[in-house]
Order: structure tokens, then sequence, then C-alpha cells
């Protein structure tokens, strides 16, 4: 008897919903859904709980807000938050739409393209009736539907119900606020400098459209302000795991995954603009990388290591994910690598500047005259350069002193009408600056953003302003060279860095923006840093260029008019070493490998598992510290 009465208060509380929720009364009744032309919006009320996983609470409203005592359809829905969609179209410059446009598609997971399975088309009555060419991104309900920004005050009546704390620690955050972004405020202020993203368009318009030779409006502002606001990510972009297989569309993660950090099948966006369609040295890399199926994974995600396990968050904020933290996580599963380097001649090289071999991506950017979010922009970023960067460059980092691996390409804005001097080797930070907030939706009227040299791995060079252009104005050139920190795998070899002081690498890229051309081009490049500077060669071969009507060629592709604009002189980017200190280490390192394989063979014969393992040991440390592991091989022999 006590068991079943167990078992009964079990199932009670796993039937925690309220019954008397006009909202479970509607949407849990199959057959009043479809006499109102709706079925898809049929949901069991129990496996709502279930996937909610919290016994119960929080109800339909503590959520979605709206009025769950009333049968009146209007009445219920008022005020009732939803997710919603940015389209483009004749009457949408990436604005809001609700999912009407739609019929309410199940927010489901549907196909195989892991970045956007929550995508969905508009029917062909939406299309004709509100003129929508295309829907870009799903967004949630705790955002804002004007700006796309996390919205703190709907959070806070939603969430803060229950997560009060987490609220109030995550709406001061970096994440939250768009916070690092918001402090570029026009193109030529240096530091922070011109960067890959642009500027912060709409809080700044006045101070850009000052700095701009053509006729920039406010209307461009807004609509760009939307696409930044994109990928700066709310309470329910990182727990709600719409991405995942479900009965009701209400899976939470406690964690977030790798998926909610990469957007959750809700477009490109989030870490997948920033780290595989820019960088180029994604983590996810797969259908995520740019260009696809043209670079190595990154070895962690294969093995299910997240994004969580190395970038560790204090108090819902993540910092910035160059910070001391994630640079120390390698020690966690690879300690005694990371001790025998801290001791080696490389204890001032990043573990990403041998591990992170080819990246994709970017292999130009260009902020000019083009269509963007639907409309026509002076500053559209033609973007889709994407190509693969046969290794990184290694830079001594200004500040830290430790060498980084960084992807220098050629970037610029046109029609600025300031002249701007050319730069030294420069660090992304951000002096202390001032930021216009929008408490409307919950955010401080000002705040501070300030970024220190040593918090940032992110370089650039300003080469200069220069006026070789037929048809736009005055061009800011500058050299992005933005820190890989992925995909990590096999280290390079030794001669990949010491066979000559210069780095030489090479580029190949297709544009593919069709607003631009008529169809795809592709070309080369030749990057070499050395004592004297840096020089960016052979842009001259390319496939034909066939411009749209009305688009021209140096709208998007610059560096044809103005080749010389980001070859740099005076800045040392050679790599230092002693050739005969390398020679002799080099010697060292292939006469202890000879030792661990001989040694190796013979206790595999002996089915030692023990002296095999002290033997693994020792050959991932032998690449790192071959000092230490020609030591340690002696020790070995000798304790046999």
């Amino acid at each position: 008897m006590k068991r079943l009465i167990i078992l009964i208060l079990v199932a009670f509380s796993l039937q925690a919903y309220d019954a008397k929720s006009t909202c479970v009364k509607c949407h849990s009744d199959r057959e009043l859904l479809k006499k109102l032309g709706a079925p898809q919006m049929y949901m069991d009320p129990a496996k709502v709980d279930e996937e909610v996983n919290m016994a119960g609470e929080p109800t339909c409203v503590d959520c979605h807000l709206g009025n769950n005592r009333t049968m009146d359809m209007e009445k219920a829905h008022r005020g009732l938050l939803k997710p919603f969609y940015a389209a483009i179209g004749k009457h949408h410059k990436y604005q809001y739409i609700d999912r009407s446009v739609t019929n309410y598609d199940r927010i489901l997971p549907k196909g195989k393209k892991r970045f956007a399975v929550l995508m969905r088309k508009p029917t062909n009555e939406a299309k004709k009736k509100y003129g929508i060419k295309k829907l870009l991104q799903l967004h949630y309900h705790d955002r804002d539907t004007a700006t796309f920004a996390f919205n703190i005050k709907i959070a806070e009546k939603t969430c803060g119900k229950c997560h009060e704390e987490e609220v109030n620690d995550y709406k001061h955050t970096s994440m939250a606020l768009s916070m690092y972004q918001r402090a570029f405020q026009d193109w030529t202020k240096s530091p922070p400098g011109p960067q890959n993203c642009g500027v912060w368009f709409a809080d700044n318009y006045e101070t850009i459209k000052g700095e701009c030779t053509r006729n920039y409006t406010r209307e461009m502002a807004n609509s760009a302000t939307r696409g930044c606001n994109k990928c700066h990510t709310s309470c329910l972009d990182c727990h709600y795991a719409g991405y995942k297989k479900s009965a009701t569309s209400h899976k939470f993660l406690e964690k977030p995954e790798a998926m909610s950090c990469y957007g959750g099948g809700r477009g490109t966006i989030c870490h997948a603009g920033p780290m595989d369609r820019r960088r180029g040295a994604g983590y996810m890399r797969q259908e995520f990388a740019f260009p696809a199926g043209e670079l190595p994974d990154d070895v962690h995600n294969k093995n299910g290591v997240t994004c969580l396990d190395c970038h560790t968050q204090h108090n819902h904020d993540f910092g910035h994910l160059a910070s001391a933290d994630a640079r120390k996580s390698c020690s966690k599963c690879h300690n005694e690598i990371v001790q025998a380097v801290s001791t080696s001649r490389h204890k001032n090289v990043d573990c990403s500047s041998c591990h992170v071999q080819k990246v994709g991506a970017y292999q130009f950017t260009f902020w000019g005259p083009g269509l963007y979010t639907g409309m026509f922009n002076v500053f559209t970023k033609h973007k889709q350069y994407y190509g693969v960067r046969s290794e990184p460059l290694l830079v001594k980092h200004p500040s830290r002193g430790v060498w980084i691996p960084v992807k220098p390409y050629p970037m610029a804005v046109l029609n600025i009408s300031k002249d701007v001097k050319p730069t030294g080797l420069m660090v992304r930070s951000i002096p202390h600056t001032k930021v216009k907030g929008h408490p409307e939706i919950g955010e401080p009227e000002e705040f501070v953003v300030e970024r220190t040299p040593d918090k940032i791995n992110d370089l650039y060079i300003i080469t200069g302003t220069f006026d070789g252009l037929k048809y736009n104005n005055k061009m800011l050139a500058w050299i992005q060279m933005d820190k890989m920190s992925h995909a990590l795998g096999k280290g390079r070899n030794c001669e990949s860095c010491h066979n000559s002081h210069d780095q030489i690498s090479t580029t190949w890229y297709t544009y593919l923006n069709m607003k631009d051309v008529k169809k795809p081009f592709s070309g080369s490049y030749i990057v070499k840093a050395t004592k004297d500077g840096i020089t960016f060669t052979g842009f001259e071969n390319h496939t034909p260029i066939i411009p749209r009507d009305g688009r021209k060629i140096e709208d998007f592709a610059p560096f044809l008019s103005v080749p010389e604009a980001w070859n740099v002189r005076g800045i040392d980017f050679s790599i230092p070493f002693d050739e005969t200190e390398y020679e002799r280490e080099l010697n060292l390192y292939n006469m202890v490998y000879a030792e661990i394989h001989q040694l190796r063979m013979k206790y595999k014969k002996l089915k030692d598992q023990a002296m095999l393992e002290e033997l693994r040991k020792i050959r991932a440390i032998l690449p790192h510290n071959p000092e230490l592991a020609s030591t340690m091989i002696k020790e070995l022999a000798s304790s046999r």
C-alpha cells in the first residue's frame, strides 16, 4: 500500500501543471485547435512539464505572459510574448515579423544543416501580403522587437521570477549589454581602431554621418544596428534547446552546449559568426565552416569537450574569451605538457601558435556601398571572400610578450572624410569610454566600457587613408589581425617556423556575394612577413569579375584599385631564433624520438603497459620540451 501511495504521489507531481489555466485547456484540446485552424499548436501539458523539468513551475504565463483566465483568444493572447523572425523584403529591412508568416510552424529541428534547423520559409500568401523575400534569423521573445537587443525588462518579468539572482548578474555583463562592440563609436578613433564588425551605428549616427562623404541615413544606421544585436545573446539563446528533438518545444539546458553558443540552429549567428565566418578558426567547423569541407575539425570538439569546459563564467559573466581562465584551461587535461612548456624555450608561445594550422573564412573584408539587410547602405559589409590561409602569422603580443597566431588580411572602409595617419602594431584595447544605454529595455542610462591591452589578443595596423579610387572618396585601410584560438589539433612541425626567419603564407578565396556579382569569382594572394614589415602580393590573380548592373567593382574589391595600401614597412614580423641552437635541439629531438621508438618496440613485445604509458607521456612532452624529454628517457632507462 505504501508503495502504491508513493507511485500515485510521483504520478501526481509529474502532472503538476495548472489544469484550470485556459492556456492548458486550449492548447491541450486537439479538436478545439483543429476548429480554430491551428492543430500545430497542440501540446500535451504533461510532456511540457516533463521537458521544462521544473515540477510544474513555472506556469505558461510566467514565461509567456498573456492571460490564463479567459477563453477569449484575443484577450488571452494580449501582451503574449512570442518568438519572431527577422525578415527582409519591400517593407522589412532586417526587421521584426510575427511567426504567423510561417503559419506558426513549430519550433522543432528540421533538416541536416545544424546552423539552420529552426529556420523556416514564409508561406506564399505571406510573401505576397508583406512583400517578404526571406527570413534570415529566428529570435526568441526575451529580445526587443524593435532593436533585437536583449530586453532586460522582459527577462526580469519572466526568467527573473525564479532566477532573480542570475538575471541580475547577467544584465550587467558584456554579453547582455553588447558592451565591447558598443565602444566602437566611430571609424577613425584609434584605439580601439576600425574593426571587422564595423561601428555601433544607431547610437552614434551623428558622429558617423559627420565622418562620411555620402548620404548616410538613420534608416541605414538602425538596420545595421539590428544586424549587430543579432549576435549578442539573451537568456533563452543560451538555455533554451530548440535545436534538440522535442515533443513540445520546451527543452531547457542548465549548462549551455556548443550548439547554444553557435546560434542554436537559428541561423549563422552568435559564435558561428565571429569564430567560423570571420576568424576562420572556429570550434564547430564541419558544416559551420567557411569554406565547408576544407578545414580540419577541432580535436576537442570531436572528443566531446564543450565550450564551457574551457571558457568558465563567474556570476553569469564570461568576461572576455581571451581571459586568463581560458588560457589556463589547457592545464585541466594537459597539465604535464603545460608544465613542460613552462620551462622550455617556448614558454612564451601560446599553445594555439603551434596547434592551429590552416584557417579559413574572410580573406578580405570591405565596408562600402552596397545592399545590406534588404536595402542600399553606404556602409555595407562585403565579406564573402571565403577561403583558406595556409597557416597563421605568429606575432609577439605587444603587451603580454607572448607569441600568438593571427590571420592578417586587408580591410577598408570607403567614403571617409578624415585623414588618418598610419599606426604601428596595435592591440585592440578600449580606452575609458562612456556608452549610451537604453533604459526602456532595462539598460542603465549610461555605462563605462574599458579593456586594457593585456586582456585582449586581437591586433591591427592602420595603414592610412588613400585617394586612389575612381567612384568612392577617401579609403581608410587597415590590416585586421584577429587572434586564432581554434580549431586545435596536431601541432605544426619545427620546420614550419624554423626553416626561415620570414613567415610566408598563401591564401585562396572565392567571392560569393551574388548581390554584387553575376557569378562568383576566385583569386589568391601571398602574405610575406619579414624583419622589414608585411606585404600582400598577387591581388591581380583572380578569375573574371562581372559586377551586377549598378554595382562598381571598387565598392567591394578596392584592393584592385589600390593594391599597395596594405603593405607596411618598419615593423619586425620575423621569427627570432639561433640557427646553431635550433640544429642542436632538432638533433636532440630526433635522438630522443629514436630512443622512444626502440623502447616502445621492446616493451610492446613484453606487453608492459606501465612502461608503454610512461613512454607515451615522454613522447607527448618531447616536441614541447626536448631537454626535459631527454632527461626523462635517461631516468626511465636507468630505472630498469
